[in-house]
């Protein structure tokens, strides 16, 4: 019976060869696009917002780096605060330092109060650096307890603090062409 294939077995098998020959073959799909593995980086400073949050602007004290004085910053009600988290090592702040100079000049007066704070530096490094640079404005060294309050920024970084004690904003890693557009932040917010 095996040598003997049934008419209706034949019959699909000629029709089956029949309809493979006659087949096209599917058109090839396009292979799908990949997507970049990340997005590209924005230019500018990246600037940190809390939607819906009133956040404090945190008290710090630290050690002066020009001697062993303790320069402390509380909030109080009328006066604004800008804090720069700058380091000795940190290329952007080196080249950064003329402009960031001359804004804690600018800003600097009796309602608002501008600090230099070293990261993640040595008082050593941050003092020579400060002298380099012929920095007039308080400068302190950082801590344990400031790196936590202002969750250990990436520097350059600026916070700025308005009149009733509050975090207005701040500036992440900032850059060269950043500058104008900080400097009109913090004079608006610490002349409201």
């Amino acid at each position: 019976m095996s040598r003997f294939l049934s008419p209706f077995l034949l019959l699909a098998l000629a029709t089956t060869q029949w309809a493979m020959a006659s087949e096209k073959p599917a058109p090839e799909k396009p292979a799908p696009e990949k997507a970049p593995a990340e997005a590209p980086a924005a230019s500018g400073p990246q600037r940190e917002y809390n939607p819906g949050k009133v956040l404090d602007f945190p008290k710090f004290s630290g050690e002066s780096i020009s001697s062993d004085d303790t320069l402390a910053f509380k909030p109080t009600r009328g006066n604004s605060v800008v804090v720069i988290f700058i380091a000795s090592w940190c290329e952007p702040c080196q080249v950064l330092m003329p402009e960031l100079k001359q804004l804690a000049r600018k800003h600097n007066r009796k309602s608002n109060q501008v600090f230099f704070v070293f990261s993640h530096d040595t008082k050593q490094d941050a003092a020579a650096f400060a002298k380099e640079h012929q920095l007039t404005t308080p400068a302190l060294m950082s801590n344990v307890e400031i790196l936590t309050d202002f969750k250990n920024p990436e520097l350059p970084s600026v916070y700025i603090g308005d009149k009733w004690g509050y975090l207005a904003d701040r500036f992440i890693k900032i850059q060269k062409s950043d500058i104008d557009a900080l400097d009109a932040v913090i004079a608006k917010i610490t002349t409201l």
